[in-house]
């Protein structure tokens, strides 16, 4: 009966395996993928000039009118008194209102819904800068901007028959450029003796937005032939040294002392174009600085020159007038007396002793009123931008040469010498 019953459970347990093993060696249902595709691609907003979107806004050009404020234009999209008084207050550090003029463009984005709501308005300052006002964030955002600006590098040359600047203007070119390069060879060439048959060769970088010429950007290079010498001028920039260079990488610019004095002098009055006089009592222009300094102190020419004026004249006191190129002049006035051999025409160095501080003419006491001319312009002495005479230095000589080096490949491929009526322009490559 026992072995009965051990037979049967050998057999159940026998059976259960055979299961087991059928079912292990099943093959395994494969699982169907499920497929969907989903896009999730997002198609970009499209901007304008101005990097803003536009595809769900009217956009609205208009043009500032006589006697149009920004109070009027947030007027016209129905923005109320007190939005329009919140909106200029934040906008009063970054707008200046005063510079709203007739004439100057504006774009507003209104929405194309019923609701005609403003998100965006662009001043535009110039064709290149402009302020944005933004309300697509929860708050008012305000805030300049500008185009991007491309160039390209362009050559000319051309042969004086009168001016530079009539040489240039005749063919179409700019009178900025004429300036640029008279402000770069001033120190050697004397712009208003010009012969018929002085040339030169320029390369240069003409500014766009988008397609449009926005104006002259730097001279990279320039020759200028005049009298029969010829001068090369570099443009290089690395680090903190930056200017124009001849071929040996000295400067061809020269510096003028800030002021005319050996040591520094007290400033009793500044450059302003309204200054109340002490003895007129009333406002005037005040072109220059005035120095209060001991009668008879040493006053210095500024730079190399020539003296123009040495004499009494009314109530500038005995005045003191020097040339130093075609684009800088200077003035010293209420000198008690003149420096030994300074006569008109007389050629001085910078820091050489023209005269003595003194009081003659309309002077209320002793004290040197300066005055540095640009172009004929008077401009502050004491914050104008004065070129420096500074060489490349030895540890950049070689970086320097292969700058020049590359400069002057350019130009040679670009200029055509065997033009002689005006400037030729052409595109580089």
């Amino acid at each position: 009966m026992r072995a009965s019953f051990l037979l049967g459970l050998l057999l159940i347990f026998l059976m259960w395996g055979c299961i087991s093993d059928k079912e292990n060696n099943a093959p395994e249902q494969q699982m169907e993928p499920v497929s969907a595709t989903v896009d999730t691609t997002e198609t970009a907003p499209t901007l304008d000039k101005f990097g803003i979107p536009v595809d769900s806004v009217d956009v609205q050009d208009y043009t500032v009118k006589r006697n149009e404020s920004l109070y009027l234009i947030l007027d016209k999209f129905d923005f109320s008194p007190q939005e329009i008084y919140s909106i200029t207050q934040e906008a009063n550090n970054i707008i200046d209102f005063n510079q709203i003029k007739p004439g100057q463009k504006y774009r507003a984005y209104v929405s194309a819904d019923s609701t005609k709501e403003v998100s965006h308005l662009v001043l535009q300052n110039n064709p290149l800068e402009y302020v944005v006002l933004d309300w697509q964030q929860d708050s008012l955002q305000i805030y300049k901007a500008s185009r991007p600006l491309s160039s390209k590098t362009v050559a000319a040359s051309g042969k004086i028959e009168n001016s530079l600047y009539q040489t240039i203007s005749s063919q179409g070119g700019s009178q900025l450029l004429a300036n640029r390069m008279a402000n770069i060879f001033a120190w050697q060439i004397n712009f208003f003796g010009l012969r018929p048959g002085d040339s030169f060769e320029v390369l240069y970088n003409e500014q766009f937005i988008d397609d449009d010429y926005y104006g002259i950007g730097d001279i990279k290079a320039a020759e200028f032939t005049h009298r029969g010498d010829s001068y090369r001028a570099y443009k290089f920039r690395h680090g903190e040294v930056e200017g124009y260079f001849n071929e040996e990488g000295e400067s061809v610019q020269k510096a003028l002392l800030q002021a005319p004095f050996k040591f520094s002098q007290r400033v009793s009055s500044n450059f302003s174009r309204s200054r109340y006089h002490p003895i007129l009592k009333k406002r005037v222009p005040h072109y220059g600085v005035d120095y209060a300094a001991p009668p008879g102190t040493p006053i210095l020419a500024v730079g190399d020159g020539t003296v123009t004026e040495a004499r009494y004249r009314g109530a500038n006191g005995n005045i003191v007038k020097i040339t130093h190129n075609s684009t800088y002049r200077t003035a010293y006035l209420h000198l008690r007396g003149f420096a030994r051999g300074i006569n008109r025409g007389v050629k001085v160095e910078q820091g050489q002793i023209i005269g003595y501080v003194g009081s003659t003419g309309r002077a209320t006491g002793p004290h040197l009123h300066y005055s540095l001319y640009k172009n004929n312009q008077p401009v502050n002495s004491r914050t104008v931008d004065l070129p420096s005479s500074e060489a490349v230095p030895d540890s950049l000589m070689d970086v320097f040469a292969e700058v020049r080096d590359s400069l002057d490949r350019q130009l040679e491929a670009k200029i055509d010498t065997t033009q002689d009526i005006g400037p030729v322009i052409t595109q580089a490559k």
